[in-house]
């Protein structure tokens, strides 16, 4: 039985290719080894041969929580897998604006040959139609299931003006604000702790500070300042930039209504 590893994919936003890549397609994936930086560089291409990224490889873009979830360094990747003279495909897992998570497994590669015509990458990793088509139906049945959260949340969820800065209410009344950066704080693991919002120093001895949620003593994430807004609309959460959260009582219990690992938490007050 063919390995699969899981890796993640950085690096996006220096790279222009033509299209995005999407859940569920298909990349390529090559020793990088002109790299001047790194010399087990792993580059990533999608179908069109278009370079979108590296595999990550150092504490910096590799979290420890991203191990935790199963990822590993191109290092790790390389001494398990022989890239000499051949090219790795890997299936995107996840698919975000800068960076993704894949599935590579050792079974599926071809050899590096120029001079061969580039074919679609289902056949060149011998993946049958009846397969691709599962694939396609796997996806589907994951979009829906997305949309019927969606249409859930928006039951409960009142709209606001999207001119407006404040945070959405539940049906309840309960006002919903969302934390991210949950890949940089330990406070995800230690979640059985009263939750409490604290604005304090960035770090011991800043002058500059932040609104943290924090369980217990554990930061879990940082409400989002001005430029995270896009990354809460593109993930579908609420925002309210933090420097809004100044002044404010936040009595109640804090609840946490919804929490992505390694990305954000929605929570009510």
């Amino acid at each position: 039985m063919n390995r699969v590893y899981q890796v993640k994919v950085v690096g996006l936003t220096f790279n222009n290719p033509s299209h995005n890549v999407e859940a569920g397609e298909y990349v390529i994936l090559k020793a990088d080894e002109h790299n001047k930086f790194d010399k087990d560089a792993v580059a990533v291409y999608n179908s069109d041969a278009e370079l979108i990224g590296h595999v990550a490889n150092s504490e910096r873009t590799l979290s420890l929580n991203n191990r935790k979830n199963g990822n590993i360094g191109a290092s790790e990747l390389k001494g398990n897998l022989d890239f000499t003279g051949k090219e790795f495909y890997g299936e995107v897992i996840k698919a975000f604006s800068s960076y993704l998570y894949l599935e590579v497994n050792e079974g599926k590669w071809s050899y590096i040959n120029r001079s061969v015509p580039t074919v679609a990458i289902a056949d060149t990793v011998g993946i049958s139609e009846v397969d691709v088509l599962k694939s396609e139906i796997e996806s589907l049945k994951a979009i829906v299931s997305d949309l019927q959260d969606q249409v859930i949340s928006l039951k409960t969820i009142l709209t606001v003006d999207s001119e407006d800065n404040s945070s959405p209410t539940t049906s309840n009344g309960r006002v919903l604000y969302s934390v991210v950066g949950l890949s940089h704080f330990d406070g995800q693991d230690h979640l059985g702790y009263d939750l409490s919002i604290v604005e304090e120093p960035i770090f011991e001895g800043a002058k500059g500070t932040a609104f943290y949620l924090k369980s217990g003593k554990h930061r879990v994430g940082v409400f989002p300042s001005a430029k995270k807004k896009s990354y809460c609309e593109e993930h579908g959460i609420p925002y309210c930039e933090s420097k809004q959260l100044k002044g404010k009582s936040f009595e109640g219990n804090v609840i946490i209504e919804e929490i992505v690992y390694n990305e954000y938490a929605v929570v009510s007050i």
